[in-house]
């Protein structure tokens, strides 16, 4: 796991002291502590933008504070309706056990769909193309005749494919085309 920095954006300095000994025995993480201003949110977000963080954890009295970018984790006493949690990536109740926060937390650091949307930019229109053609669950002959090149032309392309997504399998570009919102759910033949 590379490094990650976690922004703590919590009103109590007791529960972030918590949150800071719950999570020493994750690898590579280090810890921004911002202090909330009480008058003012918006110094807050301005460091928070400032400093680029893997993960903010916020809890219901700095939840205001949202970076759309930025992955944020909940921290809550209470159950809240949904409507509350609608810029954070997730919630995590501070009466779960503490190997919940951990988990929910390393999920939250695992790369991302915009890791993975940012990935599927590096593909060329035709190798999105081939992509479309392996999840339809066409041969290469067939893909090749779709778009009007040779077998081996679609060869080289997925390939290339495999090489920069590091995936070699039909069901996975299948998950990565998904996830990617290259195509829907409801278009995949099961």
């Amino acid at each position: 796991m590379r490094n990650h920095t976690i922004a703590l954006l919590l009103s109590s300095p007791v529960i972030t002291e918590g949150v800071k000994a719950v999570l020493r025995g994750i690898t590579g993480v280090t810890f921004l502590e911002i202090t909330p201003e009480a008058k003012e949110p918006h110094p807050a977000s301005e460091k928070i933008a400032a400093a680029h963080p893997s993960l903010t954890i916020v809890d219901i009295f700095t939840a205001q504070t949202c970076q759309p970018d930025t992955p944020t984790l909940l921290l809550t006493s209470a159950q809240i309706p949904d409507t509350s949690t609608r810029c954070h990536t997730a919630t995590v109740s501070i009466y779960e056990p503490a190997e919940a926060l951990r988990e929910k937390i390393r999920q939250l650091l695992q790369p991302s769909d915009r890791e993975e949307t940012s990935r599927g930019n590096d593909l060329s229109p035709r190798e999105k193309e081939v992509i479309l053609g392996i999840v339809k669950g066409l041969a290469n002959k067939e893909i090749a005749a779709e778009m009007n090149v040779s077998v081996n032309t679609i060869m080289t392309h997925r390939r290339n494919i495999a090489a920069k997504l590091q995936i070699h399998s039909p069901a996975g570009l299948t998950i990565f085309a998904i996830a990617t919102g290259m195509i829907k759910i409801d278009d995949v033949k099961i």
